[in-house]
């Protein structure tokens, strides 16, 4: 396709329901946000065993990976009305937490209860939102239309939510609880005022396939992702470098710590390096679509991902990571977005919801062993190392695997990105 194709030029609007959509977004991050901070702090009132406020965080995390089923009921049910519902539960459970606080009924167990609940809630709306963008924009433009959602989920998680909630607790534990509410109740006022404007019910054909059982709905977008052979491949190459990735995740902190020799405010500005890095890239994805080759974006996110990780390994100083922190979360936001934009293209309305959930699963899934393996890999290098030099490991074996699938798998995920997504969709 040429550069002076109309498609690759122009920018179509993405009209006043994309952005009432984006604005929902907006605010269910930022309540997303709060909670991260609200609720462990809430786990930390009740007991000082790190084993049951670890217990808390990991029940908020346990409904991603059975994200399947979620992904069966957006395909079921009409998403805008999913969306609204889910949030607007999240909004009545943050009521009744509330609630159990002011009265003393508040436990441990209770709180777990509640983030898993609010996890599985999550879990709906944001697999129906990521299934429901194709009906919003047209779709050569869902680069941007996805990336501007990632900007807003940076934004209100990152540098609203977070920072809203630290300040929140300072204020009175009360009051994070009222902001949340207040937060998803926006969210519900503009998905219902999109509802109301976008033409048919999106996702409600499952309403009429009769009384298919919920497993075979599960292995239908599990077999689309299988039958498709650049969502096979991504699967597969997703197998490998988010559980390479996750590895760094697990022991982040402490390299920090002890290999660069900053504290929490250092740690801090490490993250808000990142932050701003991950919203560049988030903006520059559509520019990027047009001016690489068509179907070379992944693979360039991924090979430069891979080569700024074996940097920040053989040079972890405090520039060097900053900058490495700012360039790989910007090319990590790239590579997925770019992909999730293909995937929305190429895979059948009808089954959208589940292959987004397939795909999300093994994310999710992967990201939970790769931290398992990271901890363990720098704990059997610290008796040969040191402490310092092993958890520069993590970022080694990141880059290695990165440039590995570059180098053996990178032309064909060029070629099949180049022939699913090629030029009869880009314009």
């Amino acid at each position: 396709m040429s550069d002076t194709e109309p498609g690759l030029r122009t920018k179509a609007p993405l009209g006043g329901r994309f952005w009432a959509f984006w604005s929902a977004s907006l605010a269910s991050n930022t309540s997303d946000g709060v909670a991260m901070i609200a609720v462990p702090w809430l786990a930390s009132s009740l007991t000082a065993n790190p084993l049951l406020v670890t217990a808390v965080a990991t029940a908020g995390r346990l409904p991603w990976l059975l994200a399947l089923p979620a992904g069966a009921l957006v395909d079921r049910v009409p998403r805008f009305t999913l969306m609204v519902c889910a949030n607007a539960a999240r909004a009545l459970l943050w009521t009744l937490l509330a609630v159990a606080v002011v009265t003393g009924w508040i436990s441990v167990p209770l709180l777990a209860l509640f983030a898993f609940c609010f996890g599985a809630l999550e879990v709906c709306h944001d697999t129906a939102a990521e299934t429901t963008v194709p009906t919003l924009v047209p779709r050569p433009e869902l680069e941007r239309a996805n990336g501007h959602l990632r900007s807003a989920s940076l934004i209100a998680q990152e540098f609203g939510g977070r920072p809203i909630g630290g300040f929140l607790l300072a204020v009175g534990l009360f009051a994070p609880f009222v902001v949340n509410i207040a937060a998803l109740l926006v969210s519900v006022g503009a998905l219902s005022w999109v509802r109301a404007r976008v033409p048919g019910t999106p996702g409600a054909q499952g309403q009429g396939r009769g009384p298919r059982g919920l497993f075979r709905d599960v292995a239908e977008g599990v077999r689309a992702v299988w039958e498709q052979p650049l969502l096979r491949l991504v699967t597969g190459i997703a197998i490998v470098v988010n559980a390479s990735y996750a590895t760094a995740l697990s022991t982040q902190v402490l390299f920090v710590r002890d290999t660069l020799g900053l504290g929490s405010v250092g740690f801090g500005l490490l993250m808000a390096f990142a932050a701003v890095g991950g919203l560049a890239g988030s903006q520059s994805v559509a520019w990027l679509r047009r001016t690489l080759p068509a179907g070379t974006l992944p693979t360039v996110c991924l090979g430069m991902v891979g080569a700024v990780y074996l940097v920040v390994a053989a040079v972890p100083t405090v520039p060097v990571v900053a900058a490495g922190y700012f360039l790989a979360s910007g090319l990590v936001i790239g590579y997925s977005v770019s992909l999730v934009s293909v995937r929305q293209r190429i895979t059948p309305d009808r089954v959208l919801g589940r292959v987004n959930a397939a795909m999300n699963t093994v994310s999710w899934g992967v990201s939970a062993v790769g931290m398992a393996l990271g901890g363990a890999l720098v704990a059997a290098l610290v008796p040969w190392s040191g402490q310092s030099d092993a958890l520069r490991a993590p970022y080694a074996l990141i880059g290695t695997v990165s440039v590995l699938v570059v180098l053996f798998l990178g032309r064909r995920l060029t070629r099949l990105v180049r022939t699913h997504d090629g030029p009869g969709l880009r314009c």
